[in-house]
């Protein structure tokens, strides 16, 4: 069987320390049943291109993919996202997952978000 290509999309607020984002991404890719290796993509916004972000990214072995405002306003989502009011984007987490999947010409079925803390939000294409 071929291995599944994932995109996680990540939204998070200032502050958050890369133990804190990695633990969270470990839990959900659990939950979900997504081995890392299946893990193509960490994707958000290009103003969130932060050290804590990088140091995951280094650590996991996952590139990362950032994305514009206008990139993220494009895409169609289902769920209501904070970000909207807050950062003027229809979301961070699930558009971002579903144009890292684009980008990259994966095709994706699904798309699966979680919020931890209220600080940071997950989703995964696959």
């Amino acid at each position: 069987m071929k291995s599944r290509e994932a995109y996680i999309g990540i939204g998070f607020h200032r502050g958050v320390e890369a133990v804190e984002l990695e633990r969270v991404i470990r839990m959900f890719l659990e939950e979900e049943e997504i081995e890392l290796t299946e893990v193509k993509g960490l994707c958000t916004t290009d103003f969130r291109n932060t050290e804590e972000l990088q140091a995951v990214s280094a650590k996991l072995g996952i590139p990362l993919f950032f994305f514009s405002r206008d990139e993220i306003n494009s895409v169609d989502v289902q769920s209501k996202s904070a970000a909207t009011e807050a950062l003027n984007l229809k979301g961070v987490a699930e558009p971002c997952a579903i144009l890292g999947a684009k980008r990259n010409n994966s095709g994706y079925k699904t798309v699966k978000r979680k919020s931890f803390d209220r600080k940071i939000t997950l989703a995964v294409v696959s």
